[in-house]
């Protein structure tokens, strides 16, 4: 795997290629974990270029204090941390760039975790 040192840290890179590889390996045929949860899907996938999509994924990671939430199964949540890892790194790709992240969400996508919910 090429990596080019001034998009990505070296060592993230091959993190990343790693988890995915196994993550691949584990699934060998069975659909992701988070295919269960559709709408999630949907949500992270409206918001993927827009900065409340890293808002949306740390919300769905960690539960703040008093906040009660049943949580996802580890398989989910190890790959909505790979989600994120990969979301961060693609807006820190895009600012090396010099493309801005787009801050509103596009049209008829709600984000309904935390304060930021309208």
């Amino acid at each position: 795997m090429a990596i080019d040192n001034r998009v990505m840290n070296p060592a993230i890179a091959q993190q990343l290629f790693r988890k995915s590889e196994q993550l691949k390996r584990q699934r060998a045929g069975k659909p992701a974990a988070l295919e269960s949860f559709p709408r999630v899907i949907k949500t992270i996938t409206g918001l993927w270029r827009y900065s409340e999509g890293q808002k949306y994924l740390e919300e769905l990671i960690v539960v703040e204090g008093g906040k009660r939430r049943e949580g996802f199964p580890v398989e989910a949540q190890d790959e909505l941390m790979f989600l994120y890892q990969l979301l961060v790194d693609q807006h820190r790709i895009l600012a090396i760039r010099g493309q801005k992240i787009t801050a509103n969400r596009p049209p008829g996508t709600k984000f309904t975790m935390g304060s930021n919910s309208k």
